[in-house]
C-alpha cells in the first residue's frame, strides 16, 4: 500500500536540487512567455440576422432604457436637492439654537449678578441683629394694645421680653 502513495517523479524537499529564489520566478513566467510568438487570434464576426419586429422591440427597450435612467438621474439631483436643503435647514437651526443659548446665557448673568448683589444687602441687613432672639423679637409686636382681645399670649409676650432682656444685658 506504501508503493502506491510513492510517485517517482515527484521530488523529496531534500533530494531535491535548491534553486535560489529568482530562478524559482523566472521558471513561473517562462510557462507564459511560450504564447507570446503567436499571433493574436482574429475575432469572427458573424452577422446576425434580426427581423423588423426585433429591430423595433429592440428600439422600444433602448427608449424605455434611456427613460429610465433619466428617471433615475432626476431623483438622484432632486434628492442632492432636498439633501442640501436638509443641511441648510440644519445649518440655520443650529446657528440660531446656539445664539438663543447665548442671549440665555447672559441673561442668567445678569439675574444671577441681581441676586447675588440682594443677597449680599441681605446678608448686611441680616448682621445688624446682634442674635436670632433680636430678630425675632423685632418681628412681634411687643406693646400692649397692639392684639385687641389677645390676652392669652401674654405670657409668651413675657417669655420673650425676658429672654431679649437677658441678651441685651
Amino acid at each position: 500500500m506504501d508503493n502506491f502513495f510513492e510517485d517517482e517523479t515527484t521530488q523529496v524537499p531534500s533530494q531535491a536540487t535548491q534553486f535560489d529564489q529568482d530562478q524559482f520566478q523566472q521558471a513561473q513566467y517562462d510557462v507564459y512567455s511560450a504564447f507570446q510568438s503567436e499571433a493574436p487570434i482574429p475575432s469572427q464576426q458573424s452577422v446576425v440576422y434580426v427581423s423588423p419586429e426585433q429591430q423595433i422591440r429592440k428600439d422600444k427597450l433602448k427608449v424605455i432604457e434611456e427613460e429610465r435612467l433619466a428617471q433615475i438621474r432626476e431623483k438622484d439631483q432632486q434628492e442632492r436637492i432636498l439633501k442640501q436643503q436638509k443641511k441648510e435647514k440644519g445649518r440655520e437651526y443650529l446657528q440660531q439654537f446656539k445664539s438663543q443659548q447665548e442671549s440665555d446665557i447672559q441673561q442668567r448673568k445678569v439675574l444671577n449678578k441681581q441676586k447675588q448683589e440682594i443677597w449680599f444687602e441681605n446678608r448686611k441687613n441680616h448682621s445688624q441683629y446682634k442674635n436670632s432672639w433680636d430678630q425675632i423679637a423685632s418681628n412681634i409686636a411687643l406693646k400692649d394694645g397692639e392684639y385687641p382681645g389677645q390676652k392669652d399670649v401674654t405670657k409668651m409676650r413675657q417669655a420673650i421680653l425676658n429672654k431679649r432682656n437677658d441678651l441685651t444685658k
